[in-house]
């Protein structure tokens, strides 16, 4: 993880401030003193947009009382803080908390107390079912969403979050595809390891999505985009499960697609063809499993590979949400 700044005691507060203008996140895994604790909400206030972590298997962290030193806090992330029980504390941050990250805890916990935040932006869950749906329906600005280890459309069958545009859905399970289509405002959709995935053709009907990324799925062919007409890159990455021929073409029909990652160790040559002489199609990296397949397919399209995550998002204007 790039721009994580790892706080210990006795902490270095001319190093800490010089470093916190590049910083992702500022995070801890074990108590500092109350000096400490002090000072760094100081610094923190002067970058607001930097969140704070909390993480590990630390007894005294897992209850929170460190936050009553943050209470100007906006972006808080409890990810794998192990003995995490409860919640309740997080009403000593701000009512203006616009970023909460829930992560993996030893037993799941209910997400009740995150309810109270009303103006939530970005949220990241792990596991976590209990109160889910309840805290989405007090948040109907969310822009950005991660849900992991869900049964998600068993937890939610019913979202409206008028706002969102990024989804990443990770592990759990995805039994009703058409779900997605409940959230027409996406731009960004991730679906990520996530079982019972199969069909596709809902995520063709959503009209504002630009940026597609698939990992990991059963999935045996892409369905047909000719309809997407906003369509600018797909990502699919492990894809063992595409192996025809023709498992391509109606991703090539996309009629404004630009880059393309495809790694599909099963997935013939041949495949590649419908992509050939795509209209706007400008950078593509195909690998097959093979130096010698991987060459055959960028010898058919001889096109660049496509821009890193961190550009192709900044030059669009998404958010790659994980």
């Amino acid at each position: 993880m790039s721009g994580v700044v790892e706080v210990r005691s006795p902490v270095d507060f001319g190093q800490l401030r010089a470093r916190l203008g590049a910083a992702d996140v500022v995070q801890f895994s074990q108590p500092l003193t109350e000096a400490e604790y002090r000072s760094l909400a100081a610094l923190l206030a002067e970058h607001p947009t930097v969140p704070l972590r909390a993480y590990g298997s630390d007894d005294e962290l897992a209850t929170l009382r460190f936050l009553r030193w943050f209470p100007h806090v906006r972006r808080f992330s409890v990810a794998e803080l192990r003995h995490l029980t409860d919640l309740a504390p997080l009403d000593q941050l701000s009512a203006d908390v616009d970023y909460l990250d829930i992560g993996e805890t030893r037993k799941p916990v209910h997400l009740g107390p995150v309810a109270e935040f009303r103006r939530l932006r970005r949220l990241r869950i792990v596991g976590h079912r209990r109160g889910l749906s309840e805290l989405l329906s007090a948040n109907p600005g969310l822009r950005e969403l991660s849900l992991w280890r869900l049964p998600v459309d068993r937890v939610l069958p019913v979202i409206a979050l008028p706002c969102l545009q990024a989804l990443a859905l990770t592990l759990g399970s995805l039994t009703n595809s058409e779900w997605l289509t409940q959230i027409p405002t996406l731009r960004y959709l991730a679906l990520r390891g996530v079982r019972e995935v199969s069909d596709l053709t809902p995520v063709t009907r959503l009209p504002a999505l630009q940026w597609l990324w698939l990992e990991t799925l059963t999935v045996e062919r892409l369905p047909h985009f000719g309809s997407d007409t906003k369509l600018a890159r797909v990502d699919c990455i492990g894809m063992r499960h595409l192996r025809h021929p023709e498992a391509l073409q109606g991703l090539a029909a996309a009629p404004q697609l630009r880059e393309l990652l495809v790694a599909a160790p099963h997935l013939p040559v041949d495949a590649v063809v419908s992509l050939v002489d795509h209209p706007t199609l400008e950078r593509a990296t195909i690998v097959l499993g093979s130096q010698q397949r991987d060459r055959d397919a960028e010898d058919l399209l001889r096109l660049p590979p496509p821009r890193p995550d961190t550009q192709f998002a900044t030059i669009h204007e998404l958010t790659r949400v994980l």
